[in-house]
């Protein structure tokens, strides 16, 4: 069964085509150049790049498949969340395509997806109940998962998402957006602990807000006296992520130990940061079963919502109406 999956919920434009739980092709087009010289994503000029593309990369998705539109069974689209104009544009061009096909369809959390990639082109490895923990440049959430219509939020962020607040890092301290491989390639383990910076804990809830405040007064701080040098930022930074990282890695084990659940699943973009794949290998040895997204699948892309979609589909009997409705929380 040939299931085609469209995300569309921030600056990626993207087009999967997905045999059963294969994947067969995951073509994306960022619109991430457009948005570096205002150091984060604008919503018109995201919309504006998903309605040039969303047929390019359908249609690349579709030839690198060797599948054709005749052949498909199912369309999974990201209903949420996301930014509400670029979601429009993909649920639109789904609905366009349910209908003229006549193909069942399904609107997809793009974050429960997200908890689905580790499990693409292998779901024996799907087993319930596991900790979900999504922490992207938009969201950090932890989720208990009974299944993919049972997730329950247990934990999330009282203000900045964790990789919104490493881009706005990055751009404060004079580095490129996005600002997640930037700060990661900077990182020093020597530096680690050069600051001391801490990020606020309420329960499972984090707050990453007071950390970002700290580092750009202490960026000012240093910059008055003159000692704000290179060497200086790489150690304020490593310092960040460092202290970013540790919290993340810490309430993860806290709440495996409340809750008895051994298997952690993470998604979202931040997975890709090597200190914190680095630690998850560590947690991993310490009896708790971690399953990690391929970098390929870690950032939005389509295939992961063709392949919750399909799951949905297949396993839950889910389909909506074309009433469905795009919804940006």
């Amino acid at each position: 069964m040939y299931t085609l999956g469209i995300e569309t919920s921030c600056d990626e434009t993207s087009a999967a085509v997905l045999k059963g739980y294969k994947v067969l092709s995951n073509i994306t087009i960022s619109s991430l150049h457009q948005h570096k010289k205002y150091g984060g994503v604008v919503p018109e000029i995201a919309t504006r790049a998903h309605l040039a593309n969303i047929d390019k990369v359908t249609s690349l998705a579709l030839k690198e498949s060797g599948c054709n539109f005749k052949r498909l069974k199912l369309v999974a689209v990201t209903k949420n969340p996301g930014l509400i104009g670029a979601l429009v544009v993909g649920m639109n061009f789904a609905k366009a395509l349910s209908l003229s096909l006549n193909l069942p369809l399904v609107g997809v959390n793009h974050l429960h997806a997200h908890l689905f990639a580790p499990f693409l082109n292998n779901l024996k490895e799907l087993r319930f109940p596991f900790l979900g923990v999504v922490v992207s440049g938009g969201h950090s959430e932890f989720y208990m998962v009974k299944d993919f219509d049972c997730l329950s939020i247990i934990g999330q962020t009282r203000d900045d998402a964790c990789g919104e607040v490493y881009d706005k890092l990055s751009v404060n301290y004079g580095f490129s957006y996005p600002g997640g491989p930037v700060i990661d390639r900077l990182y020093n383990p020597r530096y680690k602990k050069s600051f001391h910076f801490k990020c606020g804990k309420m329960g499972y809830d984090l707050s990453f807000s007071g950390i970002k405040t700290a580092l750009i007064y202490k960026k000012k701080e240093l910059s008055k006296s003159g000692k704000l040098d290179l060497r200086t930022k790489k150690k304020l930074l490593s310092s960040f992520q460092y202290s970013v990282i540790e919290t993340i890695i810490s309430t993860v084990l806290e709440i495996a130990k409340d809750t008895g659940v051994r298997r952690i699943v993470f998604g979202g973009g931040v997975v890709a940061n090597s200190l914190l794949r680095q630690r998850l290998l560590e947690v991993s040895s310490q009896g708790l079963r971690v399953f990690l997204p391929d970098l390929e699948y870690s950032a939005d892309n389509a295939a992961i919502v063709a392949g919750l979609g399909f799951y949905l589909y297949n396993k839950k009997g889910l389909k909506h109406s074309l009433g469905l409705k795009p919804e940006s929380n």
